[in-house]
């Protein structure tokens, strides 16, 4: 490492933003809008529109993990749409290694690129209701949210309005209606027959939402950051953004703990430089932003920025899924649709909460979408919550990357909760099934694996107090207030929807805060 030269020299930002992703580039849009000067630092490179294949097209394409077409991609490969979406995509294991324990294998999916893992996305976007948000309150399973729902909901409006969000305004409390552009897919007639058919206290079956795959800004696809965020901010002539370049630490202020900047190195040439910015934020992504903070010491930071309450890195999550498929009899497979992920079908939110001995959870159904061997086909998933164990948690290893970084050590395994989760989502999908009239039934026989979700949440959970959270409840460093994490590791709790709406809607939240802050001299 020490033939790679120091540049200490550059110029001062108002923010500095990691991670060009889903919350790096709402937090980019904020700031920038708001009239202050940021420099976006994305680890990996640029894509041209060109490289992103069409979406739909990789849920009818065939899942592969041939080892010998990708032997340096060994974790990425088992993602089932690694191949169809593009290898590219998603990153080199080998030149990204991270250690997991023998027993408690954990699947790190990511996509390190100018875009991150928006390139790849599915594109399911569910606001969070106030019944995830306050659940801690009812069942003592985990740390509360220090914001409630109205905290949000203006940011939930702003990135639905620029996402071009479709769905359907239902009237249920479990499921917040959002801001919507247009319907969903039609459904199937076996669909159509479930919804009619499904009879269960307190929900309905409901058209999934999402955010299609429609042409958007430069001609990328909308559910990319590119389409939307990342080019309103660029679009100020505020944003500057430098790709291939590796944060390797946050460097803050010997006296008063305040983050002064960040080191990177130059991917392509090895150089090191130092960037100095009146605020930070952190949005490469659940691990790495863990990663990132614990490799940040300092006289005021001993254990890392953030972590005098020791609970920097733990708590991770994922959302665990029971998964089934059958046959349907009587359907001709002359009308089958064409599959799309979570982007057709059916949504059964959870019925609302009561005291229990499992978190709510959800269904997915997706009918009549397939045939196998002249059979038309059907599958009904369960999603449900992972609680965030003190000791499910990433740690930095003995091992250094390329970069000097130590390598990152996720520990993570499912616990008591999850173990009655499997049980009761299984009853539930096997009930549904029935009303769907599928046929020769297979249900997973476990949850699967921690990481399989690429749903990576916590390690740096938001709180209303420094004694056992890492932010506090506007996204901010308590230890260094002039960082913010606005990824998905600032979530004290997952909930049960898909996370990247609301990952977007903190993020902006926090956009918005900095720049009050910025305006005020605070910081």
């Amino acid at each position: 490492m020490n033939d790679i030269e120091t540049d200490q020299a550059g110029p001062a930002y108002d923010a500095i933003v990691v991670g060009s992703g889903f919350a790096g580039s709402w937090a980019a849009k904020e700031l920038t809008e708001a009239g202050f000067d940021a420099l976006m630092l994305e680890a990996g490179p640029a894509r041209e529109p060109a490289q992103i294949p069409d979406r739909a097209a990789s849920y009818t394409a065939p899942a592969r993990e041939d080892a010998g077409a990708w032997p340096r991609q060994p974790v990425q490969r088992s993602h089932f749409n690694f191949a169809p979406r593009g290898p590219h995509l998603f990153v080199d294991d080998l030149e990204h290694p991270y250690e997991t324990p023998p027993a408690l294998p954990y699947t790190w999916i990511r996509g390190m690129q100018v875009g991150g893992r928006s390139l790849i996305w599915g594109g399911s976007a569910l606001r969070l209701s106030p019944f995830e948000m306050q659940a801690a309150d009812l069942d003592g399973y985990s740390l509360r949210w220090p914001i409630g729902y109205e905290d949000l909901a203006d940011a939930y409006e702003a990135v639905e309005g620029l996402l071009g969000l479709r769905g359907t305004a239902e009237d249920l409390a479990q499921l917040p209606h959002g801001r919507f552009r247009g319907e969903p897919p039609a459904l199937t007639p076996a669909e159509a027959d479930f919804r009619r058919a499904y009879r269960r206290p307190g929900t309905r079956p409901v058209p999934v939402r999402f955010v299609p795959a429609d042409a958007g800004a430069g001609g990328w696809p909308g559910f990319t950051v590119q389409a939307t965020a990342l080019t309103a901010a660029e679009r100020t002539g505020r944003l500057t953004l430098r790709a291939g370049a590796r944060v390797t630490s946050v460097t803050t202020d010997p006296v008063n703990g305040r983050a002064t900047g960040v080191d990177y190195v130059d991917v392509t040439t090895g150089r090191r430089h130092h960037a100095g910015a009146r605020v930070v934020f952190l949005c490469g992504g659940t691990i790495e932003t863990a990663r990132l903070m614990l490799n940040s010491h300092g006289p005021r930071h001993p254990r890392g920025l953030g972590n005098s309450s020791g609970w920097l890195g733990r708590g991770l999550m994922d959302h665990p899924l029971v998964t089934s498929s059958g046959v349907l009899p009587g359907y001709s497979p002359g009308s089958v649709l064409p599959a799309a992920g979570r982007q057709c079908g059916l949504l059964v939110p959870p019925a609302q909460p009561g005291k229990g001995d499992v978190r709510p959870f959800a269904l997915w159904v997706t009918l009549q979408r397939g045939t196998g061997d002249g059979a038309v086909l059907g599958g009904i998933d369960a999603q449900g919550e992972m609680l965030p164990y003190w000791h499910n948690r990433v740690k930095l290893g003995d091992r250094r990357d390329r970069w000097g970084v130590p390598v990152p050590v996720v520990d993570c395994g499912y616990g008591p909760h999850e173990e009655r989760l499997y049980g009761a989502m299984r009853q539930e999908v096997e009930l549904a099934a029935s009303i769907a009239g599928l046929k020769d039934l297979s249900v997973a026989q476990a949850l699967t694996a921690p990481g399989r979700n690429v749903h990576d949440l916590g390690t740096a959970r938001m709180g209303d107090s420094p004694a056992d959270s890492v932010l506090d409840r506007d996204n901010r460093c308590w230890d260094a207030p002039n960082v913010f994490v606005a990824d998905g590791a600032c979530f004290p709790s997952g909930g049960w929807q898909n996370p990247t709406l609301t990952i977007m809607a903190l993020a902006a939240r926090a956009g918005r805060c900095a720049a009050r802050l910025l305006r005020d001299g605070e910081c």
